[in-house]
């Protein structure tokens, strides 16, 4: 609600004070003309100028919604005809903006549908890659319709909530829609300067230093370390990566930029240019987002040639699938994500996980991450204590001698017995879904048998049905990472994981566990190889509105 009791009229993406009443005319065309002001205080500053502009930004022919807190049978979709505000100021005292936005209505969302032309096929690329046509409307629309022939879907969770992502969108086709008009925002592209105060517009201030890109996927902001902080969302949370971009390889790496500018900037899709004087000459970075994206998308330029280079700014392991146009990390980190980057053009991947391209004026990327499911098991990294897990033929306690992540490992020392293990709490599952069973293990001097990690199997009354297995003999004093998929068995109803030293191994046998974790399967489209081919296919969105 707006301050001191008045209601809100949102224009587009702009919250405004709703005015007592709203001029309306019919005939041809139902128009629709507001008029207002905006004033600090009770607002800041910074939020009286970013809803001048965005006032001012507004684009003729542009269908966008119009919600009203107090008049919400006049919420809708309109055609912007024409928009205006004046802005005053009186030092240290206030700030004003008298605005003014003259519509047509196209009509509510029981009328209207809202087509999205999505244009273009596929990225030229060096990999025979067809890519795959997806499409991510607002969380909250319905009826998603492309004719005789229906696209897959997939749910992706993010900070905005569980969006619907259709995939094998047909060629040359323009989905049709429906979506509330209190709705249509929710799970958007935003675009945000200093301040965390959201931009409107494309022709409007933007600091070079304070600016984020987000859809409630991927949150990228200047790096902390680095040049950007790729920030991927899973488990309830961000989770972060730096990267370096570079114009000069992995020699020196762009730490700050000059100028910021947005070219787009719509619910549907952002554009963001960076701008780095070289003396001479200047580097130039475009990072798009997209509304329901897995990863940002970068396109790198310079004047004259040079070693261009996008790389984590420190090492993690990774896996090269250069051949076929991304890397990706080998193993999860301690959010449970597996960060992958690549590009539509041939490179040398990067030894710290990433891409270069040498003797280049211009580098395409993109930078995403196989987000996990949520953990289910409480406490996977035994940074607070052992609780959670129960030892079995065998002691568990917390050690700091060794640790993955963090400081501390669950240190499993084996007394008696065969298959001395520790596991956790039993998690309700569904018979039939896939779990993902991962995590790191070291073991301090060989143990002489196998170690795994695995997934017992119980029913209703959590009465034991089974185990699935994922054993390894791996070399002693190293780390090792094991990742297995299994299918929840008939009848079963919970599941615990747990990490072993299997056989009979006998008393004082050390193993170290730490990140060990039970999910659902990371979901088909989210996978690494997936990222790729959303990529190749990205199609650039724009929405208009049609009656039914």
């Amino acid at each position: 609600m707006a301050a001191y009791g008045w209601g809100d009229v949102t224009v587009g993406r702009i919250p405004l004070r709703e005015t007592f009443t709203v001029s309306e005319s019919g005939g041809d065309g139902r128009g629709l003309d507001l008029e207002g002001q905006e004033s600090y205080p009770p607002l800041t500053r910074a939020q009286v100028i970013a809803r001048h502009d965005g006032i001012n930004s507004l684009i003729a022919g542009q269908v966008i919604p119009v919600t009203f807190t107090d008049k919400p049978e006049r919420n809708g979709y309109y055609m912007v005809k024409s928009s205006s505000a004046a802005y005053s100021e009186h030092l240290n005292e206030r700030v004003t903006s008298d605005w003014k936005v003259s519509l047509d209505r196209v009509g509510s969302d029981a009328e209207t549908d809202l087509q999205s032309r999505l244009t273009g096929a596929v990225r030229l690329n060096d990999f025979s890659l067809t890519g795959e046509r997806w499409h991510a409307p607002p969380i909250g629309h319905y009826g998603y319709y492309t004719g005789a022939t229906n696209p897959t879907t997939m749910t992706r969770t993010g900070a905005d909530g569980a969006m619907t992502v259709y995939r094998g969108v047909p060629a040359n086709t323009s989905p049709r829609w429906g979506c509330p008009p209190t709705s249509y925002l929710t799970g958007r592209v935003k675009a945000t300067t200093t301040g965390a105060q959201e931009v409107y517009g494309v022709d409007v201030p933007l600091a070079a230093t304070g600016w984020a890109l987000s859809n409630g996927f991927v949150n990228v902001t200047p790096g902390a370390s680095g040049t950007l902080d790729v920030q991927a969302y899973s488990g309830g949370a961000y989770g972060s990566k730096y990267w370096n971009v570079s114009v000069a390889g992995s020699a020196s790496s762009v730490t700050s930029w000059d100028g910021a500018t947005l070219l787009r900037n719509d619910p549907e899709m952002a554009i963001l240019r960076l701008i780095k004087g070289l003396n001479p000459g200047r580097a130039t970075l475009d990072l798009t987002l997209r509304r329901g994206s897995r990863f940002v998308e970068g396109y790198l330029q310079t004047g004259t040639s040079a070693t261009l280079a996008v790389y984590r700014n420190t090492l993690e392991t990774n896996t090269s699938f250069a051949a076929s146009g991304y890397v990706t990390a080998t193993a999860d980190d301690s959010d449970g994500n597996a960060f992958a980057a690549g590009s539509a053009r041939t490179f040398t991947a990067h030894t710290n996980g990433g891409i270069i391209k040498s003797a280049a004026t211009s580098l395409d990327f993109w930078i995403g991450a196989a987000a996990s499911q949520t953990t289910l098991n409480a406490n996977p990294t035994f940074e607070t204590d052992t609780s959670d897990w129960t030892a079995v033929n065998a002691t568990l306690t917390r050690s700091n001698a060794q640790a993955k992540y963090g400081s501390w490992s669950g240190l499993l020392t084996s007394t008696a017995g065969a298959t001395p293990r520790a596991e956790a709490t039993k998690d309700a599952v569904t018979a039939g879904l896939n779990y993902r069973a991962s995590g790191w293990l070291y073991s301090p001097a060989a143990v002489g048998t196998s170690l795994g990690i695995n997934i017992n199997w119980y029913d209703a009354s959590q009465a034991y049905l089974s185990t699935s297995s994922n054993s390894s003999t791996p070399a002693s004093g190293v780390w090792t990472f094991l990742d297995a998929t299994f299918t929840a068995p008939v009848n079963a109803a919970f599941a615990g994981i747990l990490f072993a030293i299997n056989g009979t191994p006998g008393a004082g046998v050390l193993l170290h566990g730490d990140n060990i974790r039970l999910r659902l399967a990371t979901p088909s489209g989210d996978a690494a190889t997936d990222l790729r081919n959303q990529y190749i296919a990205c199609m650039p969105e724009a929405v208009y509105g049609t009656r039914r």
